[in-house]
């Protein structure tokens, strides 16, 4: 059906994402722990809905996020809201329907615990200072992190002064990205069970956060005992968060090959897409999987997006068969952060959203405009000459 797709476009798959939902389900099952999907990745409203059938409830990160998914899901599924920044005016507009409220350090928690609603739990989100993620930019437990109370504080606190807990329900951790193991999960789980014991005996619900691609995973073992740390030692309720995880297999970027011209040493094909498009390209610095791509094959290119930054590049690739101009380009693997990322640097438009139904129609989701473009940048009044 490619010939029906106006590129650039964004295509989600019905059938992939409920594969991958199912995954996560069964897993979440034999686990005995809650299924949060973490819209972050990927709030459009075609895998918001798809989503909905088989999670437990959202973890949202801003009042944008939360009013999406009210008025797109209605209250059927539990609320939960951790953020850096939380302000009273989110509280006073939520109020008993939010379901679970972490707050991000105890100068948040200080402040903003009397607004809360009386419904709401309430928790905190811990920094268990266990790296394990090489990259500082996408650390949690980086040096002088933001993202939550350093562990070593709250174990002094519990001994301290343990009535400055009281209140607080549960504790949120989410240190890794990209995992493809849990080795990671469950060093980290023996590593709170082992240095705030206290906390988790006066405690009611735990949130293991996200950043594991469980699709990616052949032994779901370490994962297991991890959330039975906290079930059947301390009798905890135990969530988990994925994003990526839920929605990257789902989505795919469209694009058409606009011109070919020589490089120094390899053509170039330059497409109607842009990174812009899949920022977690130039930000990562990672080739994406295209379709088609054949290791050594006897074609190779360039594939360059089509804005005037120079790194606007996706990498070499190369194919069976020689691209022309008009030919079709698949990036694979585009659902998680690449429209929630996705921006208009030099006016080039957002792509075309598409939803492939599980029957395998095809409808159109959502047009990118001119006038959206002009409101962005402030213009009102368009004149016509």
């Amino acid at each position: 059906m490619a010939d029906k797709i106006n590129t650039p476009a964004f295509v989600t798959d019905e059938k992939t994402l409920q594969s991958d939902l199912a995954l996560l389900r069964k897993i979440a099952d034999q686990a005995s722990c809650k299924l949060l999907y973490s819209p972050k990745a990927c709030s459009l409203s075609a895998v918001l809905r798809g989503v909905t059938r088989l999670v437990d409830g959202f973890a949202c990160s801003s009042p944008f996020e939360l009013r999406l998914i009210d008025q797109l899901c209605g209250d059927s599924r539990s609320l939960h809201l951790v953020s850096p920044l939380i302000k009273r005016e989110t509280l006073e507009e939520f109020g008993g329907r939010l379901d679970y409220l972490t707050f991000n350090s105890l100068s948040q928690w200080g402040r903003l615990r009397g607004k809360a609603s009386t419904q709401t739990r309430l928790g905190l989100r811990v920094n268990p200072q266990l790296s394990l993620i090489r990259d500082p930019r996408y650390d949690p437990c980086r040096q002088n992190s933001k993202l939550g109370v350093p562990i070593s504080r709250l174990a002094d606190l519990i001994e301290s002064e343990p009535a400055g807990l009281r209140g607080i329900t549960g504790l949120h951790f989410h240190n890794n990205c990209e995992g493809t193991d849990f080795a990671g999960l469950l060093a980290t789980a023996r590593h709170i069970q082992d240095v705030i014991p206290k906390v988790l005996q006066q405690i009611d619900w735990i949130n293991l956060g996200g950043g594991y691609l469980f699709n990616l995973v052949n032994d779901y073992a370490d994962f297991y005992e991890a959330v039975a740390i906290f079930r059947e030692t301390f009798g905890l309720e135990v969530f988990i968060e994925p994003g990526a995880a839920a929605v990257r297999r789902c989505g795919t970027i469209e694009a058409e090959v606009h011109d070919i011209f020589n490089g120094d040493d390899i053509p170039i094909a330059i497409l109607d897409t842009t990174v812009n498009h899949m920022s977690e390209v130039f930000e990562f610095q990672f080739e994406p999987d295209v379709l088609g791509h054949v290791d050594g094959g006897l074609h190779s290119y360039i594939l360059a997006g089509c804005t005037c930054l120079a790194g606007d590049v996706f990498g070499q690739y190369s194919f069976d068969r020689a691209l022309t101009i008009g030919s079709r380009i698949t990036f694979l693997n585009m659902g998680a952060y690449t429209m929630s990322k996705a921006h208009r640097f030099n006016g080039v438009g957002l792509p075309t959203i598409y939803a492939r139904r599980l029957d395998g129609s095809l409808d159109e989701v959502r047009t990118d405009s001119f006038d959206e473009f002009a409101r962005n940048a402030g213009v009102t009044n368009i004149a016509v000459a």
